[in-house]
């Protein structure tokens, strides 16, 4: 469609300001009163619009990388079209060479080490109400270290939890500040930042000074092995953080609710746990036999999409739809509201898994848990398989205490999490 050069309608907002408080206010409800308004596109300020259209959505993951750009910064800096573009190259050109070379043996025995990953968390956290979303943390940040670095993974899921932490406050500020700015959260976000970088480089040294293995046995093996091109350190500490720091709060994220929905929902936890107790064999079971779990699972990831705001900076001049983008301007969109719109989703405020089960084929472009289109997050389908197996793990070997989850509502915060949820993990 040819772009008409006019910006979509939306709120005014208030003077100086515009309408970064009422949305810090209620970000959902924000969201929601302006699409329910202006419809699928509205601008929330002269160089951000919002888009809830699954085809625009798709139209603009299609374009990362040559219209678009998804890099993103804790602090403010001048947008540079060229350096996005170069970014993203490295990204990509490091991506790929690691998932290429990731072989079978590798992520199975990554997969093996989690159940033990799993029991050591739960084991530590005792019988005693804790809160859920610190403790799957720590999960997550010890399966993100051992998938990328194997042997070589102690202290780094402490150094990287610093990171996110240092992250956390400047990334759910509705402004950001230069990296200069004199402000105690930057200069705990620059040492943090450094301090991940120095043990990234640290091992990569390590690993460079010894003998290369047979077969790569983990992630760092595999990008120090590739090869046409073969990547420089830059590249390789760069995915490595992205992917360290990337696989830190979103599978927390995801696995709290999943906790939060079996343990509120005991027919679901019957399914699962009978399907657990099924399985018989010695290694871990695969996805094929545990489709009542993986069916929680999406619908877990469809009902609260950790990520529930994504968004893309327009890198030359160009068009989404029938609207104008300059340069620096930004495209945002919820997969929260994407994943409850009763127009592709029949009871779209639902919890129902058999909707997986029955093979109900939801509205093309319309389920976006990871992303999609070339950026998308690279740990999809590891992602899928460590929160199927945490539930095989948890309804096969534990009971979840948590009588107060039902008051953990929803906080649209850096990621969508149940605030405050607790709850209390024993053996079965």
């Amino acid at each position: 469609m040819t772009s008409t050069g006019v910006r979509p309608p939306g709120p005014a907002g208030r003077w100086l300001v515009g309408n970064t408080i009422d949305y810090d206010r209620d970000r959902m409800g924000f969201l929601r009163r302006c699409h329910d308004e202006y419809g699928d596109v509205f601008s929330f300020d002269e160089h951000t619009i919002v888009v809830r259209d699954p085809d625009l959505v798709h139209d603009l993951f299609a374009r990362t990388n040559d219209d678009f750009s998804s890099e993103s910064s804790a602090v403010a800096t001048g947008f540079d079209a060229r350096r996005s573009a170069d970014d993203a190259q490295v990204w990509m050109s490091a991506r790929r060479s690691g998932w290429r070379g990731l072989n079978r043996a590798a992520a199975t025995a990554h997969t093996t080490r989690l159940g033990a990953l799993f029991e050591r968390t739960l084991a530590e956290a005792g019988d005693r109400p804790v809160d859920v979303l610190e403790l799957m943390k720590s999960y997550s940040g010890r399966a993100a270290a051992d998938f990328c670095l194997g042997a070589d993974a102690d202290g780094v899921p402490e150094v990287v939890a610093e990171n996110a932490a240092a992250i956390e406050p400047l990334s759910g500020s509705s402004q950001l500040f230069p990296e200069w700015f004199p402000s105690r959260k930057i200069k705990r976000f620059r040492l943090a930042r450094k301090a991940t970088l120095d043990a990234i480089t640290e091992r990569i040294h390590r690993r460079r000074s010894a003998p290369a293995p047979d077969e790569p046995r983990d992630l760092l093996d595999v990008l120090l092995a590739a090869r046409d091109p073969e990547l420089t350190e830059l590249q390789v500490q760069r995915l490595l953080r992205g992917i360290l720091l990337a696989a830190y709060g979103v599978p927390a994220a995801s696995m709290t609710w999943l906790v939060r929905t079996l343990a509120t929902r005991p027919d679901l936890w019957e399914r699962v746990a009978a399907e657990s107790a099924a399985w018989d064999g010695e290694d871990q079971p695969p996805l094929s036999a545990l489709p009542q779990a993986e069916a929680v699972v999406k619908e877990v990831l469809r009902l609260w999409p950790p990520t529930w705001l994504m968004g893309r900076t327009a890198i030359r001049p160009t068009s989404l739809g029938r609207w104008a983008l300059e340069p620096g301007d930004q495209v945002m969109f919820s997969p929260y509201l994407l994943h409850r719109d009763p127009r592709w989703w029949p009871d779209a405020d639902v919890l129902d898994p058999d909707r997986w089960l029955a093979n109900r084929t939801p509205r093309k472009h319309s389920y976006l848990p990871f992303g999609a289109g070339p950026r998308v997050c690279v740990g999809t389908q590891l992602g899928v398989v460590q929160l199927t197996l945490g539930a095989f793990w948890l309804t096969r070997g534990y009971r979840v205490s948590a009588p107060g989850a039902d008051r953990s509502a929803p906080e649209f915060h850096n990621l969508l999490v149940p605030k405050g949820f607790r709850a209390a993990f024993s053996r079965a």
